[in-house]
């Protein structure tokens, strides 16, 4: 009985060693795994590469990046980086990941321009959110001018939005319109006009309702007229 109760003893002794035997190997493995990871050279960052690029060079993201080369992959604060880059007028958008075992990869979305004005004496490229983000030596002809009537900031924020996103909606929707507008002035958000060739002008409104007014307008264009008026799209008018 007492050689029966020793044995079990002595097989306990030896499953509890065991477990802390296992236990201790596990934590050895894990400091290993984390020093490697985070402190070692082992898995250092070696390369940046930069997509979605277009009027950016991946040179000037890679400068505003500052990603640090030689120092752990795992360590690299990216949202420190992504805010570098945003800093940046021209990107919309900034995403960085980690590409183990060695690299850095920034993936940035670049605003585009929609329509042009003239701001301090300069040519000023907007994108569709109202976004006056980068100049231009002369006149872009691929751009639609537009001209915001009114000095008080903040309405000329809203106007100026509203301005972009209509001629994104209609650059977007419909190219045969697009090449007839000339210019887009507005004195507030809810006052839009669209100058076209031959002399005509479109009264379109507000940005709300976008979608309706340009199938409206496309059925008005037919008629021969100096003034289509679609702010209020299910009673549209002509003037001759």
């Amino acid at each position: 009985m007492n050689d029966r109760f020793t044995a079990r003893q002595l097989d306990l002794r030896r499953h509890k060693w065991f477990r802390i035997a296992v236990v201790a190997l596990l934590a050895v493995l894990l400091g290993a795994l984390v020093w490697l990871v985070w402190f070692s050279s082992v898995l250092d960052v070696r390369s940046v590469a930069v997509k979605g690029e277009t009027s950016l060079t991946s040179e000037q993201v890679r400068e505003a990046a500052k990603v640090p080369i030689g120092g752990p992959v795992a360590r690299l604060d990216l949202t420190a980086i992504e805010a570098r880059v945003k800093v940046n007028p021209r990107v919309r958008l900034v995403d960085v990941s980690r590409s183990w075992p060695h690299g850095v990869t920034i993936e940035v979305t670049e605003r585009s321009a929609v329509i042009w004005l003239t701001a301090g004496g300069e040519f000023r490229g907007v994108d569709q959110f109202g976004v006056n983000f980068r100049s231009y030596r002369k006149k872009p002809t691929d751009l639609i001018a537009a001209e915001v009537l009114t000095s008080d900031p903040a309405r000329r924020l809203e106007t100026l939005r509203a301005v972009a996103a209509i001629a994104e909606r209609i650059q977007r929707d419909d190219p045969t319109l697009r090449k007839q507008v000339q210019a887009v002035t507005a004195a507030t958000k809810d006052s839009v006009t669209l100058d076209l060739t031959k002399g005509r002008t479109v009264t379109w409104g507000s940005e709300s309702q976008g979608a309706r007014k340009l199938e409206v307008l496309r059925t008005l264009l037919s008629i021969d007229a100096k003034g289509y008026d679609v702010s209020a799209p299910d009673q549209p008018t002509t003037r001759k």
